[in-house]
């Protein structure tokens, strides 16, 4: 009896093992990507997409279940994705960072076969235009003084000014010297007249 269970469950779990298919797909930055799941019958308890990770990990993404077809059920993720009507994954405005192997698996009825199918998804590189920078023109400087006509003082009007500028000069050193001088007269008056008082 116990054999015949054993042999019963070494059957059933060859009979259960998902089949697997490889798909390649690749996209463009910015584009927007849809990944099929083409074996999805219509004899399932769910459909459930995946992206493998690290060392054979993998994070839900999306599920159906047979239950309520029409509504899936998200797993929290950090990418926002869609669905469509024929359990395929939609993924806007993809990224470098979305390439990698994603997985539809279909969980069979009993008595039915599991299936799976892997889409490796490729996006290229994303790809900023250039931005053109208007050229500004440099003035030419040489040019530009050449076009400049100096205009030059007439020699009067030098001299004028010139010679009002050394007579201001004399006039404030002559005011100074006799300031000065009426100073030492006034300090020299003041000494004699101590020394006469005493």
């Amino acid at each position: 009896m116990i054999q015949t269970v054993l042999f019963v469950n070494i059957l059933s779990s060859q009979l259960l093992m998902l089949p697997s298919a490889v798909h390649s797909l690749s996209a463009s930055c910015q584009e927007d990507v849809s990944l099929p799941c083409p074996v999805v019958g219509s004899d399932f308890v769910s459909v459930t997409w995946y992206k493998q990770r690290i060392e054979q990990h993998k994070r839900g993404i999306l599920r159906w279940s047979s239950k309520d077809k029409s509504t899936p059920e998200f797993f929290k993720s950090n990418r926002s994705v869609h669905y469509d009507q024929d359990y395929s994954l939609l993924i806007s405005a993809v990224t470098p960072t979305d390439s990698g192997t994603y997985e539809c698996e279909v969980g069979a009825r009993v008595g039915g076969r599991n299936k799976k199918v892997e889409v490796k998804l490729d996006v290229s590189a994303c790809v900023t235009p250039a931005v053109r920078t208007p050229v500004t023109p440099v003035p030419n400087t040489t040019s530009d003084l050449c076009r400049l006509q100096v205009q030059e003082l007439p020699v009067l009007w030098s001299a004028v000014v010139y010679g009002t500028v050394g007579l201001a000069k004399i006039v404030l050193s002559i005011i100074i010297v006799l300031m000065i001088r009426c100073v030492q007269i006034k300090a020299s008056k003041r000494r004699q007249q101590k020394w006469g008082s005493r």
